[in-house]
């Protein structure tokens, strides 16, 4: 997320590079075939270690505790509200219950009066709803944007034959390949399946990209970078044992959610 807001913003050395540009607009923008390497001076290294501490400023003091709190403060809520809502407990629910069961809790709540009952309903559904959408918007392009610097960059016969200002091609074609799949996917499982196996299929097979890009992007660091910029053996730690945890949860949800589900389906 942030190599890609620097470079599209073209700070640093993404002013070398280019960005993505729009699929409709005048604007004469290119992406390169190849990234940029600054050099190695004192100054540089000291503005290399500037950008890390901003970085870690932003995940130690924002985006850490951000993601606990976004994670703690549905669970408190459930917590207090789900077991006052008729769903909780019925096995015959629908699939789609777990998602509305707490607004639903807020809307059986006896504690509270009516009007307070009807306004926390509607306002814990727009706010799940306002959740997420940026959430699945923020997927859909940054797999799309993944996929489209793989085969940028990745491929020798698109560096040969295809001009900076064509990279277009590619990424939307992508975003619409993606988008229609997720339409497809829906109606299949819909159709043939649940709609809760599909949501854990597609939770846990990001769960295993998670676990091989942290072992990809840890080789190509330990590979490609400069001495001086590879990453030190507390960081080397981390990834690794982000790679080992998400494949180890993707292998578990695996045997204990989806194999169950997956073996019903032919019975």
């Amino acid at each position: 997320t942030y190599s890609n807001y620097v470079r599209d913003k073209g700070w640093g050395v993404g002013s070398q590079v280019g960005a993505i540009p729009s699929a409709i607009g005048g604007r004469d923008i290119t992406l390169s075939h190849v990234g940029k390497v600054f050099a190695l001076t004192p100054a540089n290294m000291e503005r290399w270690k500037g950008w890390w501490k901003y970085i870690i400023t932003d995940q130690v003091l924002i985006w850490g505790p951000g993601c606990v709190m976004g994670m703690a403060l549905p669970a408190l809520l459930s917590i207090e509200f789900a077991e006052h809502s008729p769903m909780f407990g019925d096995p015959d629910r629908p699939d789609y219950a777990q998602a509305i069961i707490t607004a639903d809790g807020m809307r059986h709540d006896p504690s509270l009066s009516a009007r307070w009952q009807k306004l926390l309903w509607i306002g814990t559904l727009l706010v799940g709803l306002l959740v997420l959408l940026p959430s699945q918007m923020s997927i859909v392009e940054h797999f799309s944007r993944r996929w489209t610097d793989v085969i940028w960059s990745g491929i020798r016969r698109v560096r040969e034959t295809m001009q900076p200002h064509e990279v277009r091609k590619i990424y939307y074609s992508i975003l619409f390949l993606y988008v229609g799949w997720t339409f497809l996917g829906a109606f299949l499982f819909q159709t043939f399946g649940q709609p809760k196996l599909m949501v854990l299929v597609v939770a846990n097979l990001n769960n295993i990209g998670l676990g091989f890009t942290a072992f990809f992007v840890l080789r190509n660091n330990l590979v490609y970078l400069p001495p001086a910029l590879r990453p030190g053996w507390l960081a080397r730690i981390g990834i690794s044992f982000c790679g080992i945890f998400y494949l180890g949860f993707a292998g578990l949800v695996f045997y204990q959610k989806q194999l169950p589900l997956l073996l019903g389906l032919f019975k």
